[in-house]
């Protein structure tokens, strides 16, 4: 299998289905010779059914009980193994060309790792490369709200990328033991590239292309970052590279 895409989704059927069908564009255009999905349905109390989603080739994974993120992309990467893995959100309608720029990203830089350019419904950005302020803020997104169309579209090589819309060759998946499911929600993205930068890995974000985020769709708890905020600074405090106290 040459690209395994994973989606850790609970609730939220239409959304599913309308991020799947943008997904199977995207991976067509790949022309991949194999790739599969991977919906991890983490606890879903009524739990999914292939017919709901219309969609080709998805093979559904079901938790009984809602599991974090991280246990739910590595489940799903164990259940069907490949070459390279997508990670993505649910809320998130990728763009038909994105996938492959992301592919020819990675190959150009060779980068084991490589996000993509995410908007939101008013055509500002929600991620287009994660950076690192010295202060409490931490990891933010660079330029979110800002208009996408005063943002450059040079592919950026960012400290990290968000996992709403992740991908990775699977030896570097392999090597870092997958997202670390110490982490109950949020920060497990970054601190997944911080790991792969340690080891070298070079991390890239495609700028060509606008994917829609609708950003914390299925989950708007204020708090829900909270304890997983905690552990991102007792782990990595003074051990990234600072760039900048940038507003946005």
């Amino acid at each position: 299998m040459e690209l395994t895409a994973i989606i850790p989704s609970y609730g939220q059927v239409a959304l599913l289905r309308t991020c799947l069908t943008m997904l199977e564009r995207a991976l067509a255009l790949t022309k991949l010779p194999g790739t599969a999905i991977v919906v991890v349905d983490n606890g879903t109390l009524t739990p999914y059914r292939l017919a709901e989603f219309g969609v080709a080739s998805v093979r559904i994974v079901r938790f009984d009980r809602p599991h974090s993120y991280s246990t739910a992309c590595n489940r799903g990467a164990c259940e069907m193994p490949a070459r390279r893995y997508l990670f993505l959100n649910n809320d998130v309608f990728i763009h038909p060309e994105a996938i492959a720029e992301m592919l020819d990203v990675m190959r150009e830089h060779k980068a084991g790792i490589a996000g993509t350019r995410l908007v939101l419904p008013d055509d500002t950005i929600q991620h287009c490369g994660v950076k690192f302020d010295g202060g409490e803020r931490g990891p933010y997104h660079q330029h979110h709200g800002r208009p996408t169309a005063i943002v450059a579209r040079a592919t950026s090589f960012p400290q990290a990328v968000t996992g709403a819309a992740l991908l990775i060759d699977h030896a570097v998946f392999t090597a870092l033991g997958g997202f670390d499911e110490a982490f109950p929600f949020g920060y497990e993205d970054a601190d997944l590239c911080l790991r792969a930068r340690h080891l070298g890995i070079r991390i890239a974000c495609a700028q060509g292309q606008d994917s829609l985020h609708l950003e914390s769709f299925s989950d708007r708890r204020p708090d829900r970052h909270q304890a997983s905020r905690r552990l991102f600074f007792e782990r990595w405090r003074g051990r990234y590279a600072i760039d900048g106290d940038e507003n946005g």
